[in-house]
């Protein structure tokens, strides 16, 4: 049989036989396509549309395909096939009016290895409910929306501040001093206490992180190499046992009577669940157990890290390219607050032209572009299109916020845009999605806006920040992986003479 193939393919060339199975196969590919699709960019067999879009920059490939196919459209990026929501009233009826098809999420391969047992981020169904229902008791009971949070970052801003004032004005990167500052909330709030800047097996931590939400192939599994694999599969256990470590440790300190922090509540949830499944009662043992509480601890503290301090980044090298708006925020500190107390959330309603200044950021380079990526639980329709289960569907949060039917000169820097005619009041945008929505919207919005003000106050009541003399200007193009960051940049922090 092998020979009379072999005698075939010899007496019609190999030419031939290779552009037939070419052909053969485009055919098979675009017989096998869903029917009634939203339109979108053709692309080839295997790969798609993959070579179309650069490296990070995928957010900018949706909004552009946006304007030539419409704002819902589909693409497939290798074999995947993914449907894209480009402004707010599709996203809206998705994930409002059509919640139920559109809720679910699509779990990126970091997620599969550090386990989704817990994780308020990536389950799904009636599990994920009562996931946020104990993420959202944790996080109001130790300090969301309380005094007792604005305590603790103004703490921690004074640690940050010190890392700054260290500097003597000369150039530094603050990503590190950042990354830490932000990060110590939430271990304040999940671990019961916070990390020394200098702290080894911290700063590796905060590194591990900030490499993987970096990698933009985090969101494409169909584009890992083996080394970037091995790597990814690397990181996450070494994250699983940091916070295994420190579980381990509240349980052999626990005290029902002295509830510490997220991890004791989660350790109370634990025995509670024990306790009904040995008496008779429900079995929540599917809901809450070590190793759930394990990721339900890590995935929060992945939420609430690195989404801030890009923020956060962003901000200040906008404040140095920016001179002016600086000036009129820390003229409105220095009117509000004065120099000589910290920053509190009673503060901003005085100051709308520096919660226009966050906001304004937030709309410019919004950090999560692409937000996390959604699925269809179930065939269902859009706009009048077939929308096939289990399609990843993402939402592109950078189309909206860059939307110039929305925003006047959508790429100019403009923070007066969200305030009123006389400068004395924030106007609330319903276009500002940042912090996602519908039902899986971000449940640390309050906590990451509290972060957000106080630190950014913190800063420019006590510093002004420039860029190096003698330097080029850093890009504002950022770097997209899961997160978009700016590029690594240095400035200097001159103390402020008030």
């Amino acid at each position: 049989m092998l020979n009379q193939i072999v005698d075939l393919l010899q007496m019609v060339g190999w030419q031939t036989a290779v552009l037939f199975l070419v052909v053969f196969f485009i055919g098979l590919y675009w017989i096998q396509q869903p029917v009634n699709l939203p339109p979108g960019p053709t692309g080839w067999p295997v790969v798609g549309c993959a070579l179309k879009v650069k490296s990070g920059e995928t957010h900018i490939a949706f909004t552009n395909w946006s304007k030539q196919y419409g704002v819902v459209f589909s693409v497939r990026l290798g074999p995947q096939l993914f449907v894209v929501l480009n402004d707010l009233r599709s996203i809206k009826k998705a994930l409002h009016e059509q919640a139920d098809d559109f809720s679910d999420r699509l779990v990126v391969d970091f997620a599969k290895l550090l386990g989704v047992e817990g994780s308020v981020v990536f389950e799904n169904g009636t599990v994920w409910k009562e996931r946020r229902r104990f993420g959202l008791g944790a996080l109001r009971s130790f300090g969301m929306g309380k005094k007792s949070i604005e305590h603790s970052i103004n703490e921690e801003s004074r640690y940050l501040l010190d890392g700054f004032a260290d500097k003597q004005g000369k150039p530094f990167d603050a990503t590190h001093l950042i990354n830490n500052a932000v990060s110590n909330i939430i271990c304040k709030i999940c671990f019961g206490y916070r990390f020394d800047y200098s702290d080894p097996k911290f700063a590796e931590l905060i590194a591990i992180l900030g490499e993987q939400l970096s990698d933009s192939s985090s969101l494409f599994a169909n584009f890992k190499s083996a080394a970037s694999e091995a790597r990814t599969k690397r990181n996450a256990e070494f994250i699983i046992d940091f916070v295994r470590k420190i579980v381990q440790d509240h349980h052999q300190s626990y005290d029902e009577n002295d509830i510490r922090d997220i991890i004791d509540m989660g350790i109370a949830e634990v025995k509670q669940s024990k306790s009904k499944e040995k008496h008779g009662g429900r079995n929540k043992k599917e809901f809450f157990n070590d190793g759930a509480l394990i990721r339900s601890v890590i995935f929060l503290f992945i939420a609430g890290t690195d989404t801030t301090t890009q923020t956060l980044l962003w901000t200040l090298m906008y404040m140095a390219l920016h001179p002016d708006v600086q000036k009129k925020v820390q003229s409105e500190i220095d009117e509000a607050i004065g120099g000589s107390r910290q920053p509190l959330m009673t503060d901003s309603p005085n100051m709308p032209y520096t919660n226009a200044v966050i906001m304004e950021m937030q709309r410019m380079r919004p950090v999560a572009p692409l937000a996390i990526p959604r699925k269809t639980r179930d065939d269902t329709t859009l706009d009048g299109y077939t929308i096939p289960s289990n399609t990843c569907v993402f939402v592109n949060i950078w189309a909206v916020h860059h939307d110039p039917a929305t925003w006047t000169e959508p790429e100019k820097y403009n923070p007066a845009r969200f305030l009123s005619a006389d400068g004395k009041s924030v106007i609330q945008h319903g276009s500002l999605i940042t912090f996602g929505t519908g039902r899986r919207a971000c449940m640390g919005e309050n906590l990451a806006k509290s972060e957000l003000f106080i630190f950014f106050v913190n800063i420019l009541q006590r510093f002004t920040v420039t860029f190096p003399e003698g330097k080029a200007t850093p890009s504002q193009d950022g770097s997209a992986g899961a997160i978009l960051g700016p590029r690594p940049y240095e400035l200097c922090g001159t103390i402020r003479r008030t």
